[in-house]
Protein backbone atom coordinates (compact mmCIF):
# COMPACT_ATOMS: atom_id res chain seq x y z
CA UNK A 1 0.00 0.00 0.00
CA UNK A 2 2.56 2.93 0.75
CA UNK A 3 5.33 4.15 -1.89
CA UNK A 4 7.86 7.00 -1.50
CA UNK A 5 9.65 7.82 1.53
CA UNK A 6 8.26 8.65 4.70
CA UNK A 7 8.93 12.55 4.39
CA UNK A 8 6.75 13.00 1.47
CA UNK A 9 4.09 10.73 3.42
CA UNK A 10 4.11 13.03 6.06
CA UNK A 11 3.85 10.84 9.01
CA UNK A 12 2.72 12.13 11.99
CA UNK A 13 3.59 11.80 15.83
CA UNK A 14 0.06 9.88 17.34
CA UNK A 15 1.44 11.26 20.70
CA UNK A 16 0.09 15.10 19.49
CA UNK A 17 -3.35 15.04 19.38
CA UNK A 18 -4.26 18.09 20.60
CA UNK A 19 -6.66 20.31 19.07
CA UNK A 20 -6.07 24.35 19.82
CA UNK A 21 -8.30 27.13 19.14
CA UNK A 22 -6.63 31.15 19.69
CA UNK A 23 -7.05 34.23 18.28
CA UNK A 24 -5.75 35.96 15.45
CA UNK A 25 -7.58 38.22 12.62
CA UNK A 26 -9.45 35.94 10.31
CA UNK A 27 -9.80 37.64 7.07
CA UNK A 28 -13.87 39.33 7.37
CA UNK A 29 -16.62 37.91 5.30
CA UNK A 30 -16.49 39.76 2.06
CA UNK A 31 -20.35 41.49 1.23
CA UNK A 32 -21.43 44.47 -0.55
CA UNK A 33 -21.78 47.36 1.89
CA UNK A 34 -22.91 50.44 -0.81
CA UNK A 35 -24.87 50.00 -4.07
CA UNK A 36 -25.37 52.02 -6.99
CA UNK A 37 -28.24 51.29 -8.93
CA UNK A 38 -30.56 51.59 -12.42
CA UNK A 39 -33.08 49.47 -12.21
CA UNK A 40 -34.05 49.01 -16.36
CA UNK A 41 -37.41 47.78 -16.44
CA UNK A 42 -37.37 45.32 -13.08
CA UNK A 43 -40.80 45.37 -11.33
CA UNK A 44 -41.08 47.87 -8.78
CA UNK A 45 -41.51 45.35 -6.08
CA UNK A 46 -37.59 44.16 -6.35
CA UNK A 47 -36.05 47.58 -6.82
CA UNK A 48 -34.58 47.96 -3.13
CA UNK A 49 -30.43 47.74 -4.16
CA UNK A 50 -29.67 47.61 0.12
CA UNK A 51 -31.24 44.03 -0.60
CA UNK A 52 -27.45 42.66 -2.12
CA UNK A 53 -26.55 43.88 1.11
CA UNK A 54 -24.55 42.33 3.98
CA UNK A 55 -24.87 38.50 4.31
CA UNK A 56 -27.33 35.78 3.38
CA UNK A 57 -30.44 35.65 4.96
CA UNK A 58 -31.04 32.29 5.65
CA UNK A 59 -34.94 32.53 6.99
CA UNK A 60 -36.84 33.02 3.39
CA UNK A 61 -39.95 33.88 5.28
CA UNK A 62 -41.02 30.46 4.12
CA UNK A 63 -38.43 27.99 6.10
CA UNK A 64 -34.73 28.02 5.28
CA UNK A 65 -32.43 28.86 2.45
CA UNK A 66 -32.03 26.19 0.33
CA UNK A 67 -31.99 25.16 -3.56
CA UNK A 68 -35.41 24.06 -3.81
CA UNK A 69 -36.47 27.06 -1.38
CA UNK A 70 -34.44 30.09 -2.68
CA UNK A 71 -34.84 33.66 -1.63
CA UNK A 72 -37.97 35.99 -2.90
CA UNK A 73 -38.38 38.42 -0.71
CA UNK A 74 -38.40 41.86 -1.62
CA UNK A 75 -35.66 42.36 1.26
CA UNK A 76 -33.37 39.33 0.41
CA UNK A 77 -33.14 40.37 -3.10
CA UNK A 78 -32.68 43.02 -6.00
CA UNK A 79 -33.77 42.48 -9.37
CA UNK A 80 -31.90 44.14 -12.02
CA UNK A 81 -33.76 44.37 -15.28
CA UNK A 82 -33.07 44.93 -19.36
CA UNK A 83 -31.21 47.94 -19.84
CA UNK A 84 -30.11 48.60 -15.92
CA UNK A 85 -27.41 47.96 -14.21
CA UNK A 86 -26.51 47.49 -10.18
CA UNK A 87 -22.28 48.08 -8.92
CA UNK A 88 -21.61 47.18 -5.22
CA UNK A 89 -18.60 47.60 -3.43
CA UNK A 90 -17.01 45.22 -1.35
CA UNK A 91 -16.32 45.48 2.21
CA UNK A 92 -12.88 43.88 2.01
CA UNK A 93 -10.51 44.01 -0.96
CA UNK A 94 -10.59 40.29 -2.95
CA UNK A 95 -7.11 39.44 -4.32
CA UNK A 96 -7.32 39.06 -8.12
CA UNK A 97 -5.56 35.89 -8.03
CA UNK A 98 -8.46 33.18 -9.00
CA UNK A 99 -11.99 32.48 -8.18
CA UNK A 100 -12.55 34.51 -5.10
CA UNK A 101 -15.75 36.71 -5.72
CA UNK A 102 -18.87 34.96 -5.34
CA UNK A 103 -22.26 35.83 -6.92
CA UNK A 104 -25.40 34.66 -4.76
CA UNK A 105 -28.67 34.74 -7.03
CA UNK A 106 -31.47 33.07 -6.29
CA UNK A 107 -31.52 29.87 -8.06
CA UNK A 108 -34.33 27.51 -7.46
CA UNK A 109 -34.88 23.81 -8.01
CA UNK A 110 -37.77 21.73 -9.37
CA UNK A 111 -38.80 19.53 -6.20
CA UNK A 112 -38.99 16.18 -7.88
CA UNK A 113 -39.39 13.91 -4.56
CA UNK A 114 -42.35 11.94 -3.78
CA UNK A 115 -42.01 13.18 -0.28
CA UNK A 116 -41.30 16.54 -0.20
CA UNK A 117 -37.04 15.95 0.75
CA UNK A 118 -35.70 17.93 -1.96
CA UNK A 119 -34.34 16.32 -5.70
CA UNK A 120 -34.11 17.65 -9.11
CA UNK A 121 -35.02 16.03 -11.51
CA UNK A 122 -32.41 14.49 -14.58
CA UNK A 123 -31.75 18.40 -15.90
CA UNK A 124 -32.14 20.06 -13.04
CA UNK A 125 -34.98 21.98 -13.74
CA UNK A 126 -35.01 25.26 -12.09
CA UNK A 127 -38.64 27.53 -10.94
CA UNK A 128 -37.69 30.25 -12.92
CA UNK A 129 -35.27 32.43 -15.18
CA UNK A 130 -32.04 31.82 -14.38
CA UNK A 131 -29.87 35.14 -14.22
CA UNK A 132 -27.92 35.92 -16.69
CA UNK A 133 -25.75 39.52 -17.03
CA UNK A 134 -22.27 41.27 -18.28
CA UNK A 135 -19.96 41.25 -15.04
CA UNK A 136 -16.85 43.71 -14.86
CA UNK A 137 -14.71 44.48 -11.95
CA UNK A 138 -12.94 47.07 -10.68
CA UNK A 139 -10.20 48.30 -8.18
CA UNK A 140 -11.23 52.59 -7.99
CA UNK A 141 -14.94 52.47 -8.77
CA UNK A 142 -14.30 54.33 -11.99
CA UNK A 143 -12.05 52.19 -14.15
CA UNK A 144 -13.46 48.76 -14.60
CA UNK A 145 -12.55 45.54 -16.32
CA UNK A 146 -15.10 43.18 -18.12
CA UNK A 147 -15.17 39.23 -17.29
CA UNK A 148 -15.99 36.81 -19.56
CA UNK A 149 -14.62 38.31 -22.27
CA UNK A 150 -17.56 40.71 -21.79
CA UNK A 151 -20.02 38.40 -22.78
CA UNK A 152 -22.91 37.76 -20.47
CA UNK A 153 -22.14 35.22 -17.47
CA UNK A 154 -24.90 32.91 -16.20
CA UNK A 155 -25.32 32.40 -12.71
CA UNK A 156 -26.64 28.74 -12.51
CA UNK A 157 -26.15 27.54 -9.21
CA UNK A 158 -27.79 27.30 -6.13
CA UNK A 159 -27.53 28.70 -2.41
CA UNK A 160 -27.40 26.49 0.55
CA UNK A 161 -28.09 27.99 4.01
CA UNK A 162 -28.33 25.41 6.72
CA UNK A 163 -25.88 22.37 6.43
CA UNK A 164 -27.45 19.64 9.19
CA UNK A 165 -31.15 20.15 8.83
CA UNK A 166 -33.57 17.57 6.05
CA UNK A 167 -36.08 18.96 4.22
CA UNK A 168 -39.59 17.52 5.30
CA UNK A 169 -42.24 17.75 3.38
CA UNK A 170 -41.19 20.16 1.17
CA UNK A 171 -40.18 22.38 4.72
CA UNK A 172 -37.08 23.40 6.47
CA UNK A 173 -36.68 24.50 9.77
CA UNK A 174 -34.61 27.54 10.55
CA UNK A 175 -32.91 28.01 14.02
CA UNK A 176 -29.88 30.68 15.13
CA UNK A 177 -28.14 27.22 16.46
CA UNK A 178 -28.36 25.24 13.35
CA UNK A 179 -25.31 24.86 11.63
CA UNK A 180 -25.06 26.98 8.14
CA UNK A 181 -22.72 26.81 5.19
CA UNK A 182 -20.07 29.49 4.38
CA UNK A 183 -20.62 32.65 2.13
CA UNK A 184 -16.91 32.93 2.23
CA UNK A 185 -15.95 29.54 0.55
CA UNK A 186 -15.67 29.32 -3.39
CA UNK A 187 -17.49 26.65 -4.81
CA UNK A 188 -15.82 25.96 -7.81
CA UNK A 189 -18.36 23.96 -9.76
CA UNK A 190 -21.16 23.73 -11.51
CA UNK A 191 -23.81 22.05 -14.15
CA UNK A 192 -23.83 18.49 -11.62
CA UNK A 193 -27.04 18.68 -9.97
CA UNK A 194 -29.38 16.58 -12.41
CA UNK A 195 -30.79 13.52 -10.54
CA UNK A 196 -29.64 15.06 -7.12
CA UNK A 197 -31.33 14.63 -3.29
CA UNK A 198 -30.95 17.35 -0.87
CA UNK A 199 -28.00 15.47 0.72
CA UNK A 200 -26.15 15.04 -2.68
CA UNK A 201 -26.45 18.37 -3.14
CA UNK A 202 -24.74 19.33 -0.01
CA UNK A 203 -21.97 16.86 -0.21
CA UNK A 204 -20.99 18.45 -3.72
CA UNK A 205 -20.95 22.11 -2.05
CA UNK A 206 -18.76 20.92 0.74
CA UNK A 207 -19.62 23.32 3.03
CA UNK A 208 -19.78 26.43 0.46
CA UNK A 209 -23.64 28.44 0.14
CA UNK A 210 -22.47 27.83 -3.39
CA UNK A 211 -23.21 30.61 -6.01
CA UNK A 212 -21.25 31.47 -8.66
CA UNK A 213 -17.35 32.12 -8.26
CA UNK A 214 -16.08 34.19 -10.58
CA UNK A 215 -12.06 33.99 -12.00
CA UNK A 216 -10.45 37.74 -10.91
CA UNK A 217 -7.19 36.77 -12.56
CA UNK A 218 -5.92 39.08 -15.58
CA UNK A 219 -8.62 41.66 -13.96
CA UNK A 220 -6.95 44.85 -12.40
CA UNK A 221 -3.09 45.55 -10.54
CA UNK A 222 -3.94 44.81 -6.90
CA UNK A 223 -7.17 44.00 -5.67
CA UNK A 224 -10.88 44.14 -6.59
CA UNK A 225 -12.96 46.17 -4.57
CA UNK A 226 -15.91 47.15 -7.33
CA UNK A 227 -18.42 44.63 -9.26
CA UNK A 228 -20.73 45.26 -11.89
CA UNK A 229 -23.39 43.69 -13.12
CA UNK A 230 -25.34 45.12 -16.63
CA UNK A 231 -27.84 43.80 -18.30
CA UNK A 232 -28.36 44.57 -21.75
CA UNK A 233 -31.66 45.98 -23.11
CA UNK A 234 -33.92 43.71 -25.42
CA UNK A 235 -31.51 41.02 -24.36
CA UNK A 236 -34.65 38.94 -22.54
CA UNK A 237 -32.18 38.49 -19.58
CA UNK A 238 -32.56 39.59 -15.97
CA UNK A 239 -30.07 39.72 -12.61
CA UNK A 240 -31.04 38.86 -9.14
CA UNK A 241 -28.36 39.95 -6.54
CA UNK A 242 -29.04 37.81 -3.20
CA UNK A 243 -25.67 38.89 -1.64
CA UNK A 244 -22.11 38.66 -2.55
CA UNK A 245 -19.50 36.36 -0.78
CA UNK A 246 -15.90 36.59 -1.40
CA UNK A 247 -12.21 35.12 -0.59
CA UNK A 248 -10.69 37.78 1.42
CA UNK A 249 -7.19 38.41 2.82
CA UNK A 250 -5.64 39.77 6.20
CA UNK A 251 -2.75 41.43 4.85
CA UNK A 252 -2.11 44.84 2.32
CA UNK A 253 -2.44 43.72 -1.30
CA UNK A 254 0.20 45.46 -3.24
CA UNK A 255 1.32 44.23 -6.99
CA UNK A 256 3.03 40.92 -7.10
CA UNK A 257 3.43 40.91 -3.71
CA UNK A 258 2.02 37.88 -1.02
CA UNK A 259 -1.84 37.14 -0.39
CA UNK A 260 -1.95 36.39 2.99
CA UNK A 261 -5.82 34.67 3.50
CA UNK A 262 -6.05 34.03 7.17
CA UNK A 263 -4.05 34.68 10.31
CA UNK A 264 -4.36 32.76 13.68
CA UNK A 265 -2.97 31.95 16.79
CA UNK A 266 -1.66 34.24 19.50
CA UNK A 267 2.42 35.06 20.70
CA UNK A 268 5.31 36.69 19.73
CA UNK A 269 6.56 33.94 17.38
CA UNK A 270 4.69 34.06 13.84
CA UNK A 271 5.62 31.13 11.28
CA UNK A 272 3.84 30.69 7.77
CA UNK A 273 1.87 27.67 6.12
CA UNK A 274 1.33 27.57 2.29
CA UNK A 275 -0.82 25.29 1.32
CA UNK A 276 -0.43 24.68 -2.88
CA UNK A 277 -3.53 22.50 -4.45
CA UNK A 278 -1.70 22.67 -8.12
CA UNK A 279 -4.32 25.30 -9.71
CA UNK A 280 -4.22 27.84 -6.68
CA UNK A 281 -1.69 28.14 -3.28
CA UNK A 282 -3.11 30.03 -0.11
CA UNK A 283 -0.74 31.32 2.21
CA UNK A 284 -1.49 31.35 6.17
CA UNK A 285 0.15 33.16 9.37
CA UNK A 286 0.21 31.03 12.42
CA UNK A 287 1.22 32.87 16.33
CA UNK A 288 2.13 31.38 18.83
CA UNK A 289 4.14 31.28 21.96
CA UNK A 290 6.09 28.03 23.27
CA UNK A 291 6.75 26.38 20.29
CA UNK A 292 4.24 24.12 18.22
CA UNK A 293 4.91 21.45 15.72
CA UNK A 294 3.77 21.54 12.08
CA UNK A 295 0.45 19.38 12.92
CA UNK A 296 -0.51 21.90 15.21
CA UNK A 297 -0.29 24.56 13.18
CA UNK A 298 -2.60 22.50 10.98
CA UNK A 299 -4.88 21.75 13.64
CA UNK A 300 -4.90 25.68 14.54
CA UNK A 301 -5.97 26.47 10.87
CA UNK A 302 -9.10 24.04 11.03
CA UNK A 303 -10.03 25.55 14.35
CA UNK A 304 -10.72 29.10 13.54
CA UNK A 305 -11.21 28.86 9.38
CA UNK A 306 -13.12 27.40 6.87
CA UNK A 307 -9.86 25.33 6.76
CA UNK A 308 -10.20 21.40 6.73
CA UNK A 309 -7.80 19.04 8.19
CA UNK A 310 -8.49 14.84 7.48
CA UNK A 311 -5.59 12.50 9.33
CA UNK A 312 -5.45 8.81 9.14
CA UNK A 313 -4.40 7.01 12.39
CA UNK A 314 -1.98 4.31 11.86
CA UNK A 315 -0.01 2.06 14.72
CA UNK A 316 3.00 3.95 13.69
CA UNK A 317 1.57 7.11 13.90
CA UNK A 318 -0.98 9.23 11.82
CA UNK A 319 -1.19 10.44 8.41
CA UNK A 320 -2.27 13.99 6.68
CA UNK A 321 -4.49 12.74 3.71
CA UNK A 322 -6.69 15.68 3.21
CA UNK A 323 -6.97 19.43 3.05
CA UNK A 324 -9.12 21.80 1.96
CA UNK A 325 -9.59 25.65 1.51
CA UNK A 326 -11.31 28.12 -0.99
CA UNK A 327 -13.00 25.45 -2.53
CA UNK A 328 -10.32 22.90 -3.65
CA UNK A 329 -10.25 19.50 -1.25
CA UNK A 330 -7.89 17.69 -2.21
CA UNK A 331 -7.54 13.12 -0.41
CA UNK A 332 -5.67 10.72 -0.34
CA UNK A 333 -3.47 8.43 1.35
CA UNK A 334 -0.95 7.59 -1.39
CA UNK A 335 -2.36 4.18 -2.59
CA UNK A 336 -2.34 5.04 -5.95
CA UNK A 337 1.19 6.04 -6.09
CA UNK A 338 0.65 9.21 -6.35
CA UNK A 339 -2.00 11.04 -4.19
CA UNK A 340 -0.40 12.16 -1.34
CA UNK A 341 -0.01 15.07 0.21
CA UNK A 342 4.28 16.12 0.56
CA UNK A 343 5.64 18.28 3.42
CA UNK A 344 8.33 20.88 2.61
CA UNK A 345 10.23 23.36 5.19
CA UNK A 346 11.55 27.04 3.93
CA UNK A 347 12.86 29.95 4.76
CA UNK A 348 10.52 32.27 2.83
CA UNK A 349 12.68 32.27 -0.11
CA UNK A 350 14.02 28.34 -0.64
CA UNK A 351 12.19 25.03 -0.33
CA UNK A 352 13.33 21.76 0.88
CA UNK A 353 11.85 18.38 1.32
CA UNK A 354 11.21 17.61 4.98
CA UNK A 355 13.18 15.58 7.08
CA UNK A 356 10.72 14.55 9.77
CA UNK A 357 6.57 14.38 10.02
CA UNK A 358 4.62 17.80 11.11
CA UNK A 359 3.96 15.84 13.81
CA UNK A 360 7.37 16.24 15.85
CA UNK A 361 8.96 19.06 13.39
CA UNK A 362 9.09 21.91 15.44
CA UNK A 363 8.27 25.75 13.96
CA UNK A 364 10.62 28.65 15.12
CA UNK A 365 9.91 32.08 14.35
CA UNK A 366 9.97 32.96 10.82
CA UNK A 367 9.69 29.30 9.66
CA UNK A 368 7.61 28.53 6.35
CA UNK A 369 5.91 24.53 6.78
CA UNK A 370 4.67 24.04 2.70
CA UNK A 371 2.17 21.51 1.52
CA UNK A 372 1.74 20.21 -2.43
CA UNK A 373 -0.67 18.09 -3.37
CA UNK A 374 1.20 15.30 -5.53
CA UNK A 375 0.07 14.22 -8.61
CA UNK A 376 -0.82 18.04 -9.27
CA UNK A 377 2.51 19.37 -8.40
CA UNK A 378 5.84 17.23 -7.62
CA UNK A 379 7.94 20.30 -7.06
CA UNK A 380 8.34 22.44 -4.26
CA UNK A 381 5.58 24.81 -3.33
CA UNK A 382 4.53 28.49 -4.91
CA UNK A 383 3.26 31.92 -2.71
CA UNK A 384 -0.09 32.60 -3.20
CA UNK A 385 1.00 35.80 -5.01
CA UNK A 386 -1.41 38.88 -7.00
CA UNK A 387 -1.07 38.13 -10.45
CA UNK A 388 0.17 40.98 -12.86
CA UNK A 389 -2.52 42.36 -15.19
CA UNK A 390 -2.67 41.38 -19.03
CA UNK A 391 -0.79 42.45 -21.43
CA UNK A 392 -4.70 43.14 -22.91
CA UNK A 393 -6.03 45.20 -19.56
CA UNK A 394 -2.91 47.09 -18.95
CA UNK A 395 -3.48 48.45 -22.70
CA UNK A 396 -7.16 49.03 -21.75
CA UNK A 397 -6.74 50.64 -18.71
CA UNK A 398 -3.90 53.08 -19.98
CA UNK A 399 -6.50 54.03 -22.86
CA UNK A 400 -8.70 54.91 -20.68
CA UNK A 401 -6.71 57.10 -18.31
CA UNK A 402 -5.25 58.84 -21.45
CA UNK A 403 -9.14 59.50 -22.65
CA UNK A 404 -9.80 60.93 -19.44
CA UNK A 405 -6.97 63.18 -18.95
CA UNK A 406 -7.78 64.30 -22.48
CA UNK A 407 -11.58 65.83 -21.09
Amino acid sequence: MFRGSLRLWVLLASATAAVFSGGGTLAAPVTANLATYTPGNAPATYQNANAALGLLNGDTGYGGLHPFNPAFSPNDIVQVGEGGSLTLRLSTPVAPNGRNLGVYSNVGFQDASADGSGMTDGVASTLGQVSRATVSVSQDGVTFVALNGGNPVTFSNPTNYYTDTPIVGYYQTTSATQAHASQSKPFLGGGTFGNNSYDQIKSTLNNSAGGTWLDLRGTVATAVNYVKFTVAAGSGDRMIVDAIGGLGAVNTLTPGGRVISEQVGTGIHTSDVVIDFGPQSYDFKIHYGPAITGEQALQLLATNTDFRLTLKTYSFGDLVTGLDYGGYSQTGDGSLGNNYWSYYLGDGSTWSASGQGAGTRLLTDGSYDGWVWNPAKTTAPSFATVPEPTTGTLAMMSLLLLARRRK
